[in-house]
Parts: structure tokens; C-alpha cells; sequence
């Protein structure tokens, strides 16, 4: 099915449904594969480590994405190779075995196909919002409503054999690349005019957005490699984990179906603020007492933490970021919150774990997160201006 010539409506919808396919597969494999990594009986470091190096690799390879999307004819065409790249490679980590070394290369070879997706993915489909007049946090709800819905049936289906993770998201991913080859064609910038990617850096305040999305990322980053296994330590079943996982892509829908409205009337530096409170609520949680309300109760507070910075990271760069570098600065937000700071709270976390548990290691994360909020008051306070503005267009960039 080819689109490109319907209504904005049409395309909305259609970018909707590849959204919820791409975040369906995620919902069977992001939050279970420590749990895959603990049934073949690594350590936490270990774990930490493994579930770090596909984010390490993206350091490195994200930049190299975003131009060559930036620089072709159809960013589509990057994104489709990536999906089915994707789909192919995650077979490698089961069959790598115990084999710590295959295991490692592994998770690398698939770190490099699968990066790509997600802001890629954002890239189009906000070039498309933009052209056909729809709200692209409208679109992303529709991969939560994916997420949520995969992650409470994956909890089911995992609780009676973990390997499954391996066939369904493979299966999902592959849905998704057939679905996006009618995804309509969004165009690179720089097909004409080459601009270098130190030019995204010009950018003093996306700068600051990116100390502080760093520092409250890391403790996400922690968040996500450890939470199942830490449950799972306090008595908190698989199925119950998969319900909380549903619960908090949930929490997400009333932050991403009114966020054009939040962000005009709060602005990017306030929104963040708030969110920096809800990170420090959950982590103090986590570390105090475990229970199957409070991992309810966390997970219904999640809407409020990695979303928020997920949207005004997307809204900034598509706002107020020179088109010809517009994929670029979507793979730098990957980077800021999945790359460098997952790297930072997997490795660091896993270290840290296993010298002194996973409970006391949310306890830090409350401590660095409050440390980030003092800062970014202050610094924005103090120097920058992060309000809302007109969006921008051509190659305007905020000052």
C-alpha cells in the first residue's frame, strides 16, 4: 500500500499502525532480556555490560545514520534497511549460548541495525506531521498503545519460556518493515548543500538539554537494566512486572496526547523540571520499599519520567534545528537518552550493584537526579531562556 498521495488523515493513521508495530516488538523484548541474561545465569555486572554494548556501539554509529539518512535521496530507504536488518540479527543472541564473547558481538551486531529505528523513525514522521498538518505526539501514543498492549501479553507468554522474547520481536519488526514500505517518502536535505554535524552543536541551549537529559537518563538507564531482575529478587512475579510495564506505557498517553498544549503553556523548562520530580519520587520508592503496590505505583508514575524528555528533546530539534541536520539531531537525542546515558547507568549500575545491591543503587539515582534539577534551575536561571516559541523554519536555528 502506497500513501503518499492520501489525505494528511490517511497518512496519520498509517504512520499510527507502524508506530504500534515497531513499539509492539520493543514491548516483548526491552524490559525481558535481562531476564534472558539471568536464566542463563550471568552476573550483574555481566548483565549490565551486555545490555550496555549495543547503546556503547550506538555512540558511535548513530552519527554515521543521521547523515547518510540527512544525505539520501529517501530517508525511507535507510529506515527499511535497518527493520529488516533488525529482524534478522536478534536471532544472534540466542544463538551465541552462554558464550560471553559471542554473546558480546552479538548484542553489538544487532546495537547497530536496531538504533537506528526509533529516531529515524521520529525524523519522518515529523517531517510528515509537518506537511500534513497532524500532531506527531499523537502518532507516538499509538506506539505506546502498542508497547502497553505487547508487554502485558509478552509478560504471559515469557512467564512460561523466556526464549520466546526472540521470535515474537524478530516476527513484530519484520510486520514493521513490510507495513513502512508504504510509509510516504520523506527526502534527505543535504542532497544539495552539505553541512557538517558540529554546526548541531552551535545550539547553547540544546546543549544544556542534553547535560541534564544525560544526567536524568542515566538513572533510567540503571532503571531498565536492573528493575525486572530486583523485582523478580523481591518477590514481584514476571506477569506482574509485564502488567506494571503495560501500566506505565499507559501513564504515558494523557503527557503525549496533550503535550502540544503543556508545551505552549509551561514550556520545555518547566515541563523538564517536573519531570526531574517525578524521577526522584520513583527512585526513593524503589529504594525504600518494594512491594506489588509500589511497583504499581512506580510504574503508574513512569508516564511522567523518560516521555517527557523523550518529546521535548523530538519538538526542540524539529523546532529549532536547521533542516539539513534534522535526522542527525534526532539520532544525538537517541544518543543523549538511550545511548551515552544507558551506557553510563548499565556499566556504572552494574558495578555499583554488585558491590553494594540494586537497592541501594535507586537511592543514588534519587541523589543524581536532585543534583540535576539544582543545576539545570540554576543554570537556566541564571543564562538561558528555554520558553516556548514560534516554530522555525528553513535553516533557522535558536540561539
Amino acid at each position: 500500500m502506497n500513501v503518499s498521495n492520501q489525505s494528511g488523515k490517511t497518512i496519520y493513521a498509517y504512520v499510527s499502525f507502524y508506530y504500534a508495530l515497531v513499539f509492539m516488538a520493543l514491548g516483548a523484548f526491552s524490559s525481558y532480556i535481562s531476564l534472558y541474561y539471568n536464566k542463563i545465569q550471568l552476573d550483574l555486572f555481566t548483565i549490565g555490560l551486555l545490555t550496555s554494548a549495543g547503546s556503547v556501539i550506538a555512540l558511535f554509529v548513530q552519527p554515521l545514520w543521521g547523515l547518510a539518512a540527512d544525505r539520501s535521496a529517501s530517508k525511507n530507504r535507510i529506515l527499511l534497511v535497518s527493520l529488516l536488518l533488525t529482524s534478522a540479527t536478534v536471532w544472534l543472541v540466542p544463538l551465541a549460548g552462554t558464550h560471553f564473547w559471542l554473546l558480546l558481538l552479538a548484542t553489538i551486531v544487532f546495537g547497530v541495525a536496531q538504533c537506528v529505528v526509533n529516531p529515524l523513525s521520529d525524523t519522518i514522521a515529523l517531517e510528515l506531521a509537518n506537511k500534513s498538518s497532524f500532531n506527531f505526539s499523537r502518532v507516538r501514543t499509538a506506539g505506546s498503545v502498542g508497547y502497553a498492549a505487547m508487554s502485558a501479553v509478552a509478560g504471559w507468554i515469557l512467564d512460561r519460556n523466556i526464549d520466546y522474547m526472540f521470535p515474537v520481536f524478530s516476527a513484530m519488526t519484520f510486520a514493521a518493515f513490510l507495513f513502512a514500505l508504504g510509509i510516504p517518502r520523506v527526502e534527505g536535505h543535504q542532497r544539495k548543500s552539505k553541512v557538517k554535524l558540529k554546526e548541531l552543536f552551535a545550539n547553547r541551549p540544546l546543549l544544556l538539554l542534553y547535560i541534564y537529559t544525560f544526567a536524568m537518563e542515566s538513572t533510567i538507564g540503571f532503571f531498565f537494566t536492573f528493575h525486572a531482575v530486583y523485582s523478580q529478587n523481591q518477590g514481584i512475579s514476571t506477569s506482574l512486572i509485564g502488567i506494571g510495564i503495560m501500566i506505565g506505557s499507559i501513564s504515558q498517553f494523557p503527557f503525549m496526547i496533550f503535550f502540544d498544549r503543556l508545551y505552549a503553556r509551561f514550556g520545555i523548562y518547566n515541563i523538564l523540571l517536573f519531570s526531574g520530580l517525578i524521577h526522584v519520587v520513583r527512585w526513593i520508592l524503589y529504594a525504600t520499599v518494594v512491594t506489588k503496590f509500589t511497583v504499581i505505583l512506580c510504574w503508574v508514575l513512569h508516564g511522567g519520567t523518560f516521555m517527557l524528555f523523550y518529546l521535548c528533546l523530538a519538538e526542540y530539534v524539529n523546532r529549532h534545528v536547521q533542516k539539513e541536520l534534522k535526522a542527525s539531531g534526532q539520532m544525538m537525542n537517541s544518543i543523549m537518552l538511550s545511548g551515552g546515558s544507558r551506557v553510563f547507568g548499565g556499566l556504572a549500575g552494574g558495578g555499583y550493584a554488585a558491590l553494594f545491591g540494586i537497592g541501594s543503587g535507586f537511592a543514588v539515582c534519587a541523589a543524581i537526579c536532585t543534583a540535576a534539577m539544582m543545576f539545570f534551575f540554576a543554570v537556566v536561571k541564571k543564562h538561558l531562556h528555554l520558553q516556548p516559541q514560534q516554530k522555525q523554519t528553513g535553516t533557522d536555528v535558536a540561539s
